[in-house]
């Protein structure tokens, strides 16, 4: 019995030895054994930003985590830690003024320049072992008080009616879906930096994040074609894309606003429909 459960523990070690993720105790007393992924990959394409917004995390927080600094660089092979490290109580810092005895180490004032990793190339549309493959659960944030009460002055990014995507729940899961007609210009929703153009994120295609400040980014996905490139700073309303149906079977554009890397419902902060 003790023979078969460790070549069991082999063969699971072997097929996730490569998932980029590491055993994490769970439950009462860690009495269960799950598997949650703890570092990314780097993959031709890939950005610091797109990385971060593919797990769901902050990615001032990743690049500590990871001892980066601007501008940032990555390469193809080198391992990305995209979970807190087993010490995070150090990044967090301690003290009274917070209801459970924390409080938040402040992330970089200053807007990393934006840095990729090299080579690109276009990657195949498959999900690798170990990735998510559903939106990270959305962040919670007090309403605000009116909308254009964000620090970021919105529009909508292309005309037409929005659909809001929930779960089953009927709470946000990821942002909104507006319907269109094919080649419909997309333009950006606020003046900000492109920080990712390009179609390696699973499930959205062709895709712009545009960075906004330190803690708001957007996105722009299933376009049919993208016409800005990394490094960009584009103004409010300026043409982005053109709407399309990559990765989606219909021709729509998918809208996410993140603050701090969860996503926030969209139409608290676009302007009224």
């Amino acid at each position: 019995m003790k023979y078969r459960l460790f070549m069991a523990w082999i063969l699971l070690s072997a097929l996730l030895g490569g998932c980029a993720s590491e055993p994490v105790l769970v439950g009462d007393r860690g009495s269960r054994l799950e598997w949650h992924p703890r570092y990314h990959t780097v993959e031709p394409g890939d950005t610091l930003y797109s990385i971060a917004w593919t797990y769901g995390q902050d990615y001032r927080l990743v690049a500590q985590w990871n001892g980066l600094s601007p501008p940032y660089t990555i390469y193809p092979g080198r391992r990305i830690r995209i979970a807190p490290p087993p010490d995070f109580a150090k990044w967090r810092g301690r003290g009274k003024g917070s209801a459970n005895g924390t409080k938040s180490v402040e992330a970089p004032a200053a807007p990393p320049p934006q840095a990729k990793a090299y080579p690109r190339q276009r990657r195949e549309m498959s999900p690798p072992v170990g990735r998510p493959l559903s939106v990270p659960a959305p962040e919670s944030p007090a309403r605000p008080a009116a909308r254009g009460a964000s620090p970021i002055e919105w529009q909508w990014p292309v005309s037409g009616r929005p659909k809001l995507i929930t779960n089953g729940s009927g709470q946000l899961r990821s942002g909104i879906d507006i319907k269109g007609r094919r080649g419909q210009p997309v333009y950006a929703a606020a003046a900000g930096k492109v920080v990712y153009s390009g179609s390696g994120l699973i499930g959205y295609g062709k895709l712009i994040i545009l960075k906004h400040d330190n803690h708001y980014l957007s996105a722009y996905a299933h376009n049919w074609e993208l016409l800005v490139k990394e490094g960009e700073q584009v103004a409010k309303g300026a043409q982005i894309a053109k709407m399309g149906s990559s990765s989606a079977d219909q021709v729509m554009l998918h809208f996410e606003i993140r603050r701090n890397g969860k996503p926030v419902d969209p139409l608290r902060y676009l302007p009224k429909y």
